[in-house]
């Protein structure tokens, strides 16, 4: 794998997620002024991960999925498991990973083989289908279980659930998603990661409304880079997410657009929104310093957007 550059919050491999997270957050204060990012990618046949060692800055993490359908398969031979196994490979290369979990039909066994894999920082999620009797019914179900386990076995968990901007689609309310988001936080969660962000005014209504709830962890805006229109229109179908009229507009314009010039235009379009994000930093008292990246495996079309931020990182 290419040699890395790493900056001071990516340096040392011994410092957990944890650390990472306050640190960027401001404990102590002015610990990290400049932009970390993060990415998600996914542990597929086809992936190198050495791409990753072209990134510079280095991501402070990477991020795994975990596709339950696929996975159950391995039930057992669960080490496995392409997750897991492209953890392992992250890890060596020095990578800080985080696994995720989906509630769908897992067992306390099958947590007690995750976290035997040395797996400490976890992004729970329910996931899309719910099994009628399943173990874990919700992710705070899977949450206080983990937190449980911790207390038992000593071992330090960090633990990341979802935020949803533009609302959950199985949610009566914001005021209900709200309320349940907190009660969540409040057994033991570390920071926030958004659905996919399309725009930065989303972003900054949804974090001031955790707020006003009274949830105070790190709120991570989660960036998605779509390579053609029609993964966009299969990743807003996925996440249940109606854009604004304005914003629907603007990307059905390049809908026709060949793949060059469409992939020429998100880049634009999301180097506009990042720097939305980024341009209170020097004001505000809770200033954006990390961005995620789910970037479907496609590093090129990343890199091409943190050249445009280099000014931030």
């Amino acid at each position: 794998m290419a040699s890395h550059t790493i900056n001071s919050i990516t340096d040392e491999n011994s410092k957990d997620l944890h650390t990472k997270l306050r640190a960027i957050s401001g404990h102590p204060p002015g610990a990290v002024s400049h932009l970390c990012y993060s990415v998600e990618v996914s542990a597929k046949d086809d992936f190198n991960p050495e791409l990753l060692g072209d990134l510079s800055p280095q991501p402070i993490f990477c991020s795994l999925p975990w596709i339950s359908d696929e996975n159950l398969r391995y039930e057992e031979t669960f080490f496995q498991a392409p997750p897991l196994r492209m953890s392992t490979k992250l890890q060596k290369a020095g990578y800080t990973v985080v696994n995720h979990l989906s509630c769908y039909n897992l067992t306390e066994q099958q947590v007690g083989k995750f976290l035997a894999t040395g797996v400490r920082n976890l992004f729970i999620i329910r996931g899309d289908t719910v099994t009628p009797g399943q173990r874990f019914p919700k992710a705070a179900d899977l949450v206080q279980y983990l937190r449980d386990r911790q207390k038992e076995d000593g071992v330090k968990l960090t633990i990341g659930v979802g935020g949803y901007p533009y609302g959950h689609s199985q949610s009566k309310s914001d005021t209900n998603e709200l309320r349940y988001l907190k009660e969540k936080v409040a057994i033991g969660v570390d920071f926030l990661l958004t659905q996919t962000l399309y725009d930065a005014e989303s972003f900054f209504g949804y974090r001031e409304r955790c707020k006003q709830v009274g949830i105070t962890i790190p709120v991570i805006p989660g960036i998605y880079l779509p390579h053609s229109y029609s993964h966009l229109q299969t990743m807003l179908k996925i996440t249940n997410i109606t854009l604004p009229p304005t914003l629907h507009a603007s990307f059905e314009t390049h809908a026709e657009d060949p793949p060059e010039q469409f992939e020429a235009f998100v880049v634009e379009h999301f180097v506009g929104v990042l720097r939305e994000l980024l341009a209170p930093n020097d004001v505000s008292r809770d200033p954006v310093r990390l961005i995620h990246f789910f970037t479907f495996n496609k590093i090129r079309l990343l890199e091409k957007v943190l050249l445009k931020l280099k000014q931030f990182l």
